[in-house]
């Protein structure tokens, strides 16, 4: 539903029992899924035109949550994209709220490429149109995660048809679950609180390619874990990634 400020989206979305993991909540997967669904939505309702060899993707994302929605529950996430900055990079924000209570906010950033040379290019902006919301914006910009050379192996995921989406690429999305899946079961039990997750995008991975998964050991009393991937076939860093924890 489009509510009373311009170029601002908004979607409810009930927080069904195929959306809520072993905590009986809507965790980290859930959110992200939810949040690349109501930008989507978005750019459909403001009729945002690329061309026909260019699609959008992430680059960057940080998403914080005071409380994660539980089965049953209905959030509310808004949408909207600041005036740009460059030429090739874009910064969407949205807030997640249930009823008044604001639970969660996000940024992310985006670009385009061209599909045939898999290259950001700088999209048409008279295409783009008067997309963008002046009166109200996040200062935050998410952080590049730099890459660590001493992280060490925890998990290797083959590249399946049930991660790519239409692009033919792994879903950003994905890359969370895979943290999440090599993470040991009793710390996912256990009194440990997810609190911000910060993603960059380096490189894409496609059908048949092997990510493994490294991990850097947190450092002593600091609540922040960093997983990273790189891609078996030649060693190509493709994601960066830092777990907040409380």
């Amino acid at each position: 539903m489009n509510d009373n400020k311009p170029h601002t989206w908004s979607e409810d979305y009930k927080i069904a029992s195929y959306f809520v993991n072993l905590r009986g909540r809507a965790g980290l997967y859930a959110i992200l899924n939810f949040i690349q669904d109501v930008g989507w939505m978005h750019a459909r309702q403001m009729k945002v035109q690329l061309d026909p060899n260019q699609a959008w993707v992430f680059t960057r994302q940080s998403l914080t949550m005071d409380a994660w929605p539980k089965w049953n529950e209905t959030i509310t996430i808004k949408t909207w994209i600041r005036p740009p900055v460059s030429d090739v990079f874009f910064f969407r924000d949205y807030e997640i709220s249930i009823g008044d209570k604001k639970i969660g906010e996000c940024t992310s950033t985006f670009s385009v490429i061209d599909m045939n040379t898999r290259k950001m290019v700088a999209p048409d902006q008279k295409k783009l149109g008067a997309v963008y919301r002046e009166d109200h914006n996040r200062s935050e910009a998410p952080e590049k995660i730099q890459w660590q050379a001493e992280a060490q192996e925890v998990a290797q995921f083959q590249v399946r048809n049930s991660d790519l989406d239409m692009n033919n690429h792994v879903n950003n999305t994905k890359y969370a679950q895979w943290i999440l899946d090599a993470i040991p079961l009793d710390i996912l039990k256990g009194d440990v609180h997810l609190q911000k997750y910060e993603v960059n995008f380096l490189a894409e991975t496609v059908s048949g390619d092997q990510v493994n998964l490294q991990m850097l050991k947190p450092a002593e009393n600091t609540k922040l874990t960093q997983f990273q991937g790189v891609r078996a076939a030649d060693g190509k860093p493709v994601f960066t990634a830092r777990l907040h924890t409380t």
